[in-house]
């Protein structure tokens, strides 16, 4: 029989209220994964605003409205939670398991609705991609000021920078070398 802890060996990380017996360290451990899908997003917004890759934005971008099918199938079922002290609102289907497993969809077959809708986001932005339509969105001015690119059909991108960082550092020493004579 598993061991429950009584409500006042309860502890609450502040950040999401994840309630874990605070005398068990694996529990600890169990607390801390649970904010994977805010290290998730924090991942994709890094990515996206460091990288200024079309790919990241619409995995952000698919991810947020997986958020929002989430909520809506959540006020469709109205099944509680297990259990009341894990706080109000349904529990059906898990947030949490819906996030993780979109955030898998996108590189090996996950759990029913976020295969599904990890499916149907990828089929769009292929279906996008295909028409078209992501090089006209790249080649409008907002697109060009924020530095977006697509180096989705490279294949080693290290290489292709160090590539170009050689090309740029060669015309670096020209230019020096010009301005000396």
């Amino acid at each position: 029989m598993p061991h429950i802890p009584s409500g006042d060996a309860l502890a609450s990380l502040s950040l999401t209220h994840v309630q874990f017996d605070a005398n068990d360290p694996i529990a600890y451990a169990f607390a801390y994964i649970t904010l994977a899908p805010i290290a998730i997003l924090v991942f994709y917004a890094s990515i996206a605003v460091s990288r200024r890759e079309v790919v990241s934005i619409l995995m952000l971008l698919g991810q947020l409205t997986n958020e929002l099918v989430n909520a809506l199938l959540k006020e469709y079922f109205q099944i509680s939670r297990p259990y009341d002290h894990l706080g109000t609102g349904y529990g059906m289907p898990s947030s949490h398991s819906q996030f993780v497993w979109y955030f898998t969809t996108f590189v090996i077959i996950g759990s029913l609705v976020g295969v599904v809708f990890g499916l149907i986001w990828y089929m769009a932005m292929e279906g996008a991609r295909t028409m078209g339509l992501v090089d006209i969105v790249l080649n409008t001015s907002l697109a060009q000021w924020l530095l977006l690119r697509d180096m989705r059909n490279i294949d080693n991108v290290l290489e292709w920078e160090y590539q170009n960082w050689v090309t740029w550092q060669a015309s670096v020493s020209r230019n020096k070398i010009s301005k000396v004579h």
